[in-house]
């Protein structure tokens, strides 16, 4: 527990709050809305916890530089609420609609279209910070372009609060497409299904949204939610978005996506208009399947690693292999477009301690997996206090005292609690 928690309201508060802490030698810690899965956000060491949910103000919509201004503790839903009847968008996506956007610029937050859009990085324009000082900095600016020296703003983001306090951001709006369109493929197997997406991509359309879940974890939503899936035939499913400001564009980039995965089993397509209540509770499938997963077992555990796109294969067949050499159930779903995999560990009937023990041999046996495809330990959701322990061994110890050097050169004397 923190021994002090402190909901600052303006920009002068955190600096009066952080240089306090800095001078006094007091652990703090940045929170948001507390929806990280990695534990971010924990007082490990006690101290302040720095609580930004009631900076949460639009401070400025300005449509003429395709910017919005906001304090970090604004939630997405929030945010999409206000843009609602304007004709712009924040585009990433993340399924936590009630994070905040300083949690997702720390963490580098990913989503559902980042095929198309990237992710939150490619979408930030400035940040407003708050070093351990105290001394408040403007990092970016609303111009576009930058070749004008370190560019100090994508250090900070996916920092995880080490390195600062995040309170406003800038961030970039794109007018929003007129027509979307969704397609669920069916094949007869998960691997026909995720092998088809190279094939999609390669193809020349750019969907919005490639994502990729099994009939196995369907059936827990199913369960759970008391819901029927509408698509009967297949174990392995492809979701597809496309989105574009006349039909004709979207129709076009469909029928040729659906012309790439034929060679690969592909079944029937279910086509649907974006907006239609078919298509709404398929993406409420998708987006409830953590919490599907999370009401099948008693304990859960999540690793996101993020792999190239044609070795999704390769880590669920390993995924296959630990569920027997461990003896653990290991559900997953993912974005299929970017090789990011979410697998959950599900405790079930073990005890604490096997619970515990097992957990640790998958994530070491995945990390593993992932470093040999030569793909990353994390692609959303941060390392935190949960995966710190992996973090050396698997970057290396030469790469991680770079970190510290930049942590220590770069942003004075730093005692938030560093996960490096």
């Amino acid at each position: 527990m923190p021994d002090l928690v402190i909901q600052p309201v303006t920009n002068e508060e955190v600096q009066n709050v952080v240089k306090y802490a800095n001078d006094h030698n007091i652990a703090l810690t940045p929170r948001g809305n507390s929806t990280g899965l990695m534990g971010a956000n924990l007082t490990i060491d006690g101290g302040i916890s720095l609580d930004m949910v009631k900076m949460n103000k639009i401070l400025e919509y300005d449509p003429n530089s395709l910017t919005m201004t906001v304090q970090a503790g604004i939630r997405l839903k929030d945010m999409q609420e206000f843009l609602a009847d304007k004709p712009f968008s924040y585009m990433p996506a993340p399924a936590m609609h009630w994070a905040a956007i300083g949690g997702n610029v720390d963490t580098n937050a990913g989503g559902l279209k980042a095929v198309k859009y990237g992710v939150t990085r490619e979408h930030i324009r400035q940040l407003k910070v708050v070093l351990t000082d105290g001394k408040f900095y403007r990092f970016g600016a609303k111009g576009v372009k930058s070749s004008s020296g370190y560019l100090l703003k994508d250090i900070i983001i996916g920092s995880e609060g080490t390195l600062g306090v995040v309170t406003e951001v800038t961030i970039r709006l794109y007018p929003t497409p007129k027509k979307s369109i969704n397609a669920i493929i069916p094949f007869p197997n998960l691997d026909d299904a995720i092998n088809s997406v190279p094939a999609i991509l390669a193809s020349g359309v750019v969907p919005t949204t490639v994502e990729f879940v099994g009939r196995e974890v369907i059936g827990l939503w199913e369960k759970y939610y008391n819901e029927t899936f509408p698509i009967k035939e297949g174990n392995g499913f492809i979701i597809l978005g496309f989105d574009a400001f006349t039909y004709t564009e979207v129709k076009a980039e469909l029928n040729q996506a659906l012309e790439a995965v034929k060679k690969f089993n592909a079944m029937k397509a279910v086509v649907l208009d974006a907006d239609s209540p078919e298509a709404k509770k398929i993406w409420g499938c998708r987006e409830a399947l953590i919490l599907a997963i999370q009401k099948s077992t008693p304990k859960m555990d999540e690793v996101d690693i993020c792999v190239p796109i044609n070795h999704i294969p390769d880590v669920l067949h390993r995924i296959l292999e630990l569920e027997k050499e461990v003896g653990m159930r290991i559900p997953s779903f993912g974005h299929a477009g970017d090789g990011n995999l979410h697998i959950y560990l599900c405790s079930d009937d073990l005890s604490d301690d096997e619970y515990k023990q097992k957990s640790a041999k998958v994530i070491t046996e995945l990390y593993k997996t992932a470093k040999k495809l030569d793909g990353n330990m994390s692609g959303e959701h941060g390392i935190g206090y949960a995966r710190k322990d992996w973090f050396e061994g698997y970057y290396g110890k030469d790469y991680t005292n770079l970190l510290r050097k930049i942590k220590k050169v770069a942003f004075l004397r730093l005692f938030f609690y560093c996960r490096f």
